[in-house]
């Protein structure tokens, strides 16, 4: 009785003890840590934030909420997942691993603020982690300077240019011994304000070369190719280059690169950013007084012409200037011509056409501009020096355009045709008896008739006056005229776009679709023609209190635009369904402006 009396107190003591902790006590049968997953990062590396949540007692976990990080991107959001469960001694522990993809960005030491998670409708929150974000060729503690294993880079061969002169920007990638690259995809979003890019041919097969790098052997191949051309002069900065790129360690063959594009077991994706590029572009040099500069830069031809030498008084002449070659074609202004008085010029049409071939943009530019005589005579339009400026030599090249003369004569015919018309309806002598009636009859300034026909001329001279100030405007203010002509523009390379659907020309189909949109909305509200990116039209368009499928659609055609050199284009159905979306999302972006 004695043993059953004390092992009776001894129970009731220890449970008495456990009911007297706290509630929040007992509830924390939990651990909550957050590791990176390197604590030094080169700039432009990827590395992981990770928030593991270990226990055995929690029902509910929700999804990690991130603060605001500095000198980092995140590249999404929303966290892997992933969840393991051990048991030991009888016992169940649930560990739950939330994975964060990020980019080093700045260099310097930052810290990632503590995290915060919901644990069973209780808010906890992380410790905090320091990290240090370094340049790539930082000296080590041994002296030698520090590369990352994997790293991309856009070298330019020109870093000091011109505005107007084409650069060539190389996207190069790094990788050093014992690494083999799978794929590689470009992501949207390449920030390039203040220039005009083109891609140039893509390199179906890129070639490895081995380069020695502080020591180290690394394999570097060129991926993509773009040509920019400033757009405008001062410091201009080429944003960093985002790129996924599929990784595996290479396995033991002669060939490191062998499986360029192959599959493998056991790869990653690595998500990757270039370093961004501070340039200095220069204004281009003065031309010699007399010349008239249009901004061309590069290896053009120029020339002009009259599709006439004669016509009637108040009939149209075209006056084509046509600049061809290889250079910075679409960025050619309409040269302004010396015209003789009494010519009315209306606004004028331009048409482009650009061509890829090798690391060089070829093409041609038209402007087209109609000439209308008042008065009969000859007119003639003077010689005219044209500058265009060769960069390589530093120096402009000057091109003569001869004078082009055409003559007005009077026109005749409706004088001649009111003379021919009152001889016919003069009356004969009248015959035979003749019966006069006469009856009352209403006055003509009372008759509707009269005032329609008083009211014609007026309303007539009212819609002269409105038409010829809607023809001023376009002749004279380029932002209207832009606005004015800009869905007939877009629905033109609508056409092209199919013409290439036609031809199973994929890449080319989703470049008109590109600049339909784009150009539509740079025209609508007065954007600069290049150098534009497409986040900042996209921002425009939320600015219009555009609905949000709109700006969705807009920017999930924007984004397959942008991708579609690197991934498949999908089945000809699906070319055509994105033809339509954009030729409904120009319409609704039409309601819009």
């Amino acid at each position: 009785m004695i043993k059953t009396g004390k092992f009776l107190i001894l129970s009731l003591l220890g449970l008495f003890t456990v009911l007297s902790l706290p509630l929040d006590l007992l509830a924390q049968d939990f651990t909550l840590e957050a590791t990176v997953s390197e604590n030094t990062i080169f700039v432009g590396e990827q590395f992981n934030l990770n928030i593991e949540v270990s226990g055995s007692s929690m029902r509910d976990v929700s999804l990690p909420t991130l603060p605001q990080l500095s000198g980092v991107r995140v590249l999404s959001s929303t966290p892997s997942r992933s969840t393991s469960i051990s048991i030991i001694n009888g016992r169940t522990t649930t560990s739950t691993t939330y994975s964060f993809s990020l980019i080093a960005r700045d260099t310097g030491v930052h810290t990632i603020p503590p995290v915060s998670i919901q644990i069973d409708g209780e808010t906890r929150t992380t410790n905090p982690i320091q990290i240090e974000i370094i340049e790539k060729g930082n000296l080590s503690t041994d002296g030698s300077q520090q590369l990352p294993e994997i790293f991309l880079e856009i070298e330019l061969d020109d870093e000091n240019p011109v505005t107007g002169q084409q650069i060539v920007a190389s996207v190069v990638l790094y990788f050093k011994q014992g690494i083999e690259i799978t794929s590689f995809q470009p992501t949207a979003g390449w920030r390039t304000d203040g220039f005009w890019k083109e891609e140039l041919e893509n390199i179906r097969q890129p070639e490895p070369e081995s380069v020695i790098l502080n020591g180290v052997r690394y394999r570097t191949a060129t991926l993509l190719r773009y040509a920019l051309f400033p757009s405008r002069s001062g410091n201009l900065t080429l944003a960093e280059y985002p790129m996924s790129v599929g990784v595996r360690t290479r396995p033991a063959r002669n060939d490191p690169f062998g499986s360029f594009f192959g599959g493998g077991v056991n790869q990653r994706r690595v998500s990757l950013e270039s370093e961004p590029i501070e340039m200095d572009v220069k204004p281009l040099p003065e031309a010699d007084e007399g010349a008239v500069t249009i901004n061309a830069v590069g290896d053009l031809d120029i020339e002009r012409s009259l599709n006439q030498n004669s016509v009637v008084t108040g009939e149209t002449v075209e006056l084509t200037t046509t600049i061809r070659g290889t250079g910075n074609v679409p960025l050619v202004r309409r040269p302004v011509y010396d015209l003789p008085d009494g010519l009315d010029l209306y606004t004028p049409e331009e048409s482009s056409n650009v061509e890829r071939r090798g690391l060089s943009i070829r093409g041609d530019k038209n402007f087209t501009e109609l000439l209308v005589p008042r008065a009969p005579g000859r007119y003639s339009i003077p010689e005219q020096q044209i500058a265009v400026f060769d960069a390589p030599n530093n120096r402009y090249k000057y091109i003569t355009l001869p004078a082009v003369s055409f003559t007005a004569s009077p026109s005749s015919r409706s004088s001649l045709a009111a003379a021919s018309g009152a001889n016919q309806d003069m009356p004969g002598p009248i015959t035979g008896l003749a019966v006069w009636n006469s009856q009352e009859s209403t006055p003509l300034y009372q008759t509707s008739l009269f005032w329609i026909l008083m009211g014609v001329p007026i309303l007539a001279l009212v819609a002269g006056y409105l038409k010829k100030n809607q023809l001023n405007r376009l002749k004279f203010d380029r932002n209207y005229s832009r606005n004015y002509k800009a869905f007939d523009k877009a629905q033109a390379r609508l056409e092209q776009a199919k013409q290439a659907h036609e031809s199973q020309k994929s890449k080319e189909l989703y470049n008109q679709l590109h600049k339909a949109l784009t150009g539509f909305i740079s025209d609508k509200t007065g954007l600069p023609e290049a150098g534009i990116s497409d986040s900042e039209l996209i921002e425009k368009v939320n600015e219009e209190n555009a609905a949000s499928e709109t700006v969705r659609l807009l920017k999930q055609l924007l984004d397959k635009c942008a991708t579609i050199s690197y991934a498949p284009a999908g089945s000809m159905a699906d070319q055509k369904a994105d033809i339509e979306k954009t030729e409904r999302l120009i319409k609704e972006l039409k309601k819009l402006f």
